[in-house]
């Protein structure tokens, strides 16, 4: 289980995230370089260099090309008692960037060389290791989650890409999000959307960067995930309430999208781990 991560990564050629869609901790992407798209929840946005993004737990999520060049970011992922007791004044304040569903700020100016400065020190800390950078690392985090905090009120948020191009898709996007839990075929979703099924697999690949299947089995999981950590039913009757047509199917794409079984899961939720 992951408590504190920053890495900082060029890419000289084209990437589209594969793993890790949503997870239970925060994360913060910052675009230093290049552009980007970023697919959060059912929305796509178009990234500029100085866009930094934020992703609530549980939050599903992916980048994607948005041309050949090369990019370069900055990524940090945390638990949030890493920083701060949940219901203290830290966490009220400097959570909201998160909270908020302003996912993405474009900064420039003054704001921006602030923001990459704490960036940077942030990945110093890590790199060396010295005494206390823990502690240190901690107090830029705060510091970087409590000015984006006071900069929300001042920034435009980053729109959506525009969906004229294929606004089908995200109609459908919509219609999956709502109704994942229930039996949803390629066959069922062409007949409702008047779509041919070669066409929208491969127009909802390129527009989300998903899959069908993989997107559907996400909403999924994620959805299971969040009957084992709050409720104690069964896991045959989690399978079933998520959406899957059988337990035994329900188990392996759960170790497939998360690399533990329903079960492992549960106890380590329980643990605290």
């Amino acid at each position: 289980m992951i408590h504190y991560e920053i890495e900082r990564l060029r890419r000289e050629h084209p990437y589209t995230m594969l793993v890790n869609h949503f997870h239970d901790h925060y994360e913060i992407y910052y675009l230093l370089s290049g552009k980007r798209k970023y697919f959060i929840q059912d929305r796509v946005y178009a990234m500029q260099e100085g866009d930094l993004v934020f992703i609530d737990k549980h939050t599903l999520h992916k980048t994607l090309d948005a041309d050949d060049r090369p990019h370069e970011r900055i990524l940090i992922n945390f638990e949030e008692h890493w920083i701060a007791a949940k219901g203290d004044d830290t966490y009220a304040i400097a959570f909201t960037p998160f909270h908020e569903k302003q996912y993405i700020f474009s900064l420039s100016g003054a704001n921006r060389t602030l923001i990459e400065n704490l960036l940077f020190s942030l990945l110093r800390e890590k790199q060396l290791e010295q005494q206390g950078w823990e502690l240190n690392s901690k107090a830029l985090l705060t510091q970087l989650l409590i000015f984006c905090t006071r900069l929300m009120d001042q920034l435009s948020p980053v729109e959506e890409q525009p969906q004229g191009y294929n606004p089908k898709i995200f109609e459908i996007v919509t219609y999956i999000n709502e109704y994942f839990n229930e039996r949803l075929t390629l066959a069922l979703i062409s007949e409702k959307f008047h779509i041919s099924p070669s066409y929208f697999c491969r127009s909802f690949k390129d527009t989300t960067g998903f899959s069908f299947v993989e997107y559907l089995n996400n909403l999924r999981i994620r959805e299971a995930q969040r009957l084992l950590r709050e409720t104690k039913l069964k896991v045959i009757h989690i399978a079933e309430q998520a959406g899957f047509d059988s337990v035994a199917h329900f188990g392996r794409v759960f170790k497939q999208v998360t690399s533990q079984t329903p079960l492992e899961c549960r106890k380590m939720m329980h643990l605290g781990l």
